[in-house]
Formats: structure tokens, C-alpha cells, sequence
């Protein structure tokens, strides 16, 4: 039986990798039950159970670079969690910027009404962020430089130009096509501050 004492041992251990709250808490259920196995089947004390934990769990625990663009250390467990989230934001964006982007091919004014509802959107998610004291300008100003939007960024500054290059008809600089790069970025700051409403980890760099 793990007593109040070496429970909070074994949350303070957890705080120092710097886990945010909901992993934390996850994290330190799967260590309560695996010591508390470990005393009980192989009557370890607490400290060896602890120790044998935290071995275990060395891998998964290690602190790593959290993404190319960013300067955080995280654990490897919250960044494999992150990059899911990550891919999960850029799908979304991808696929919904590929259907607006073929509606422009239909009709040019249901683009531009799209287009501007996803912008409204986006301000409408900072009013309530900024009125409702969510997010203050500071962590704004940091979301507008988080790892997904600098990347992205990068990656149109080299593809674009290159498929320009090599197909000789692609104009980057040609309206709609900044517009469908305007509605990506729009679509991945609206799913950072909504993240970032339900206080879910978006890595914040």
C-alpha cells in the first residue's frame, strides 16, 4: 500500500520532467499501479518499486528537443502526444484549404465569402480569448510564432517557388493562390487557440 507520503514523492518526480497536467496525472496512475505491483508480487520496499519504475520508464521520460522550430525540452512521451496533435491540426488544415481551394475553381464569390468566414472566425476566437481573459496578448504574440506556423511557413517559401520553377505555369504570387496559403495558416491558428481555450498542450514555444 503506497502511503501519502511516497504518492507525493512520486508526483514531485513527475513535475521535475515538466509534464503538463493532464499527461501528469496519467503518467503518475500507470506509476501507482506498477509500484504498487511491484511491492505487492515481488515484495520490492517502495523506493526499490520506485526505482524499477522509474527505469522502466526511462525511455519515455528522457527529455527531448520538443520540434525543429522550438527551444522547449520536453519528455518523449508528451512529444510523440504533441506531433499526433500536430499532424491531426495539419490535416484538417490541408484538407480543408484543398476544398476551399476547388471551390475557387467553381465560383469565385462563394470563395471569397468562405474566406471571409474563416477570417471571422479567427477574430472572433481571439475576442473571446482576449474579453474573457483566456490568453493574454503575450501568449498570443508566441502562438504567432509556434512550431507549426514556422514550419509551414518554410515549406511554402521552398516548394512554391520550386513548382513554379519546374512546372512554368505555376504563379506563386498570383491571388488565389496566397489566399489558400492565408486560409492553411487561418485554419492552424484557429485550431492553436482552440486547443489553447480548452488548456489542451500545444507547446507554446
Amino acid at each position: 500500500m503506497i502511503r501519502v507520503e511516497q504518492e507525493k514523492q512520486i508526483e514531485l518526480y513527475l513535475r521535475s520532467k515538466k509534464l503538463s497536467y493532464q499527461i501528469l496525472f496519467e503518467v503518475k496512475d500507470h506509476f501507482l499501479s506498477q509500484i504498487s505491483n511491484l511491492m505487492d508480487i515481488q515484495n520490492l520496499s517502495f523506493q526499490e518499486a520506485f526505482l524499477k519504475a522509474q527505469i522502466s520508464w526511462k525511455y519515455e521520460l528522457e527529455m527531448v528537443k520538443a520540434d525543429t522550430f522550438s527551444f522547449r525540452k520536453i519528455t518523449r512521451i508528451e512529444k510523440n502526444i504533441l506531433q499526433a496533435r500536430f499532424r491531426k491540426i495539419i490535416y484538417v488544415s490541408l484538407g480543408f484549404s484543398v476544398v476551399l481551394g476547388s471551390v475557387a475553381l467553381i465560383s469565385e464569390p462563394l470563395f471569397f465569402y468562405l474566406q471571409m468566414g474563416v477570417l471571422l472566425l479567427l477574430v472572433l476566437i481571439l475576442m473571446y480569448n482576449f474579453i474573457w481573459k483566456k490568453m493574454r496578448f503575450t501568449e498570443y504574440r508566441n502562438l504567432s510564432f509556434h512550431p507549426l506556423l514556422l514550419r509551414n511557413v518554410v515549406i511554402g517559401v521552398l516548394i512554391f517557388p520550386l513548382g513554379s520553377y519546374f512546372s512554368g505555369t505555376f504563379e506563386f504570387w498570383k491571388p488565389a493562390v496566397n489566399q489558400i496559403l492565408m486560409i492553411y495558416a487561418a485554419m492552424v491558428q484557429i485550431q492553436l487557440l482552440y486547443f489553447r481555450t480548452k488548456k489542451i498542450n500545444i507547446l507554446l514555444s
